[in-house]
């Protein structure tokens, strides 16, 4: 049985209602932009991988970034690499290992898909005055800080 942090049972800062919110909010917005998504043949969890892949790493790291198992994130990018959205190369510092790089159709259907998603959160975040998008924006940094 894998260990938990009893502090955060006995001492909860509101941590799960928060992630709660944060969980639904994510899934609602990957629900409203799957089909505009889907038009360029992607699903919202193979359009976050793209935007990985972006930055060139081998597969390693994005099952590490993503935290996913190693075999489910070759099974994706043998699929987008079928779809022609990217290609495979050797990492001249490990032979071993394969980097990924967009095509140009990936770097097209990534476009277009990180539009569909900021599309449906600017949907939601225009119910929010100026100061109070500045205080979220500034709040997540803060949280993220620790884990940058």
């Amino acid at each position: 049985m894998k260990h938990f942090n009893r502090r955060a049972i006995l001492f909860p800062v509101e941590a799960w209602p928060l992630l709660t919110r944060i969980w639904k909010l994510q899934r609602a917005l990957a629900q409203e932009a799957a089909p505009c998504i889907g038009e360029y043949g992607l699903n919202p969890k193979e359009l976050m991988l793209l935007a990985f892949v972006e930055k060139r790493p081998h597969a390693g790291q994005l099952a590490r970034e993503l935290h996913l198992p190693a075999p489910s994130v070759t099974h994706a990018l043998k699929r987008l690499e079928k779809a022609g959205l990217i290609v495979r190369e050797h990492d001249p510092e490990d032979l071993r290992r394969f980097l990924f790089t967009l095509t140009p159709r990936g770097q097209e259907a990534l476009e277009a898909g990180r539009g569909c998603l900021v599309e449906r959160l600017r949907d939601r975040l225009v119910r929010l005055a100026p100061e109070e998008r500045a205080t979220l924006i500034a709040l997540l940094d803060r949280m993220l800080e620790e884990h940058a």
